[in-house]
């Protein structure tokens, strides 16, 4: 929220300073395409690093915020160690989403990091959402400007 008061403010001080209005929108096409273009790196590192995984059984055990972290994500049991989940837990159907009655399959990376089933879902709609929207926001860049 602050990073869009700080955005507004600095426009208004651009068209204050009677910058063309044509510049201020490509500043704005340029930010955006910055945005979308490492959200896209984001999520193509993550799918690659899915990629050479490998595949681990785990039970669903709690759901809790580690000391530091932002979010609270989720902790199996494989074979007697806690394995937490990379990405945040999910908020929406939080007793659907995850059972402790039922063994799940997750993908272990190299550096120790555990996705299941709804992060990988999430990396791989990211990869696609996030390249669709940088093609259409620079092909609209393109035909604009």
């Amino acid at each position: 929220m602050e990073a869009l008061v700080v955005l507004a403010i600095i426009i208004g001080l651009l068209w204050a300073l009677d910058v063309s209005l044509v510049y201020i929108a490509e500043g704005l096409f340029i930010l955006m395409m910055l945005v979308l273009g490492a959200t896209l790196v984001f999520f193509a590192y993550t799918a690659l690093t899915l990629i050479g995984s490998k595949k681990c059984s785990a039970r669903f055990d709690r759901i809790d915020k580690p000391e530091g972290a932002s979010f609270p994500s989720a902790v199996y049991v494989s074979d007697g160690e806690e394995l937490r989940n990379a990405f945040p837990n999910e908020f929406v159907f939080k007793k659907r989403l995850y059972k402790s009655d039922k063994e799940v399959l997750l993908r272990l990376t190299g550096r120790g990091r555990v996705y299941d089933l709804y992060s990988r879902v999430t990396v791989y709609i990211g990869v696609v959402l996030a390249g669709a929207s940088l093609a259409a926001l620079i092909a609209m860049f393109r035909s604009m400007f």
